[in-house]
């Protein structure tokens, strides 16, 4: 696969691009409803649009709860006519949803802060360069190991064991 953003190539689906960083939707699968929709595919900000929508849909519902409270408490002072059965039915109904959408929006404000932790690249204006000065006097260089180079240590370590080795083979033979 390749990716959408910069064009690097041999990239995993459902994942991050390795150099870019951009999410990398499977076209294959089938996708969510938000995605037709709107063309959201990355997971973040599939998680921020849903927690927009649970958020105003839970402060509709309570607002539609108390107009609805304050219009048939209105009435029945005005007119002495008792609030219809059907109405707190819609009550509960409505108060049902707006806790579940705040279950749900507390539930997913917890899913942002794991998937914001587990990024896979940091934002770009805290991206450290390798070749700074401080990574340098903590790392040093991939082909150096106390000194020598890895190759030399491990010639110096596996040429005793040839040696002793071909010597072994030598005294067989003879």
């Amino acid at each position: 696969m390749y990716c959408p953003g910069c064009g690097k190539g041999d990239q995993t689906p459902d994942s991050y691009c390795r150099s870019c960083g951009s999410f990398l939707p499977d076209p294959v699968k089938g996708t969510s409803l938000i995605s037709r929709l709107f063309g959201i595919t990355a997971p973040e900000r599939r998680v921020k649009f849903t927690l927009t929508v649970d958020l105003v849909t839970a402060i509709v519902s309570a607002l539609l709860i108390f107009f609805l409270m304050g219009y048939f408490d209105a009435t029945y002072q005005r007119t002495g006519i008792p609030t219809p059965p059907i109405v707190y039915l819609v009550y509960v109904f409505r108060g049902g949803v707006s806790v579940w959408q705040l279950l749900s929006f507390t539930v997913l404000t917890a899913y942002k802060k794991k998937l914001a932790a587990h990024k896979r690249q940091p934002p770009e204006n805290e991206v450290s360069e390798v070749n700074d000065e401080h990574t340098q006097k903590l790392l040093p260089s991939a082909d150096s190991f106390g000194g020598t180079s890895v190759t030399e240590r491990t010639t110096r370590t596996l040429d005793p064991v040839r040696r002793k080795q071909s010597e072994g083979t030598q005294s067989e033979n003879s």
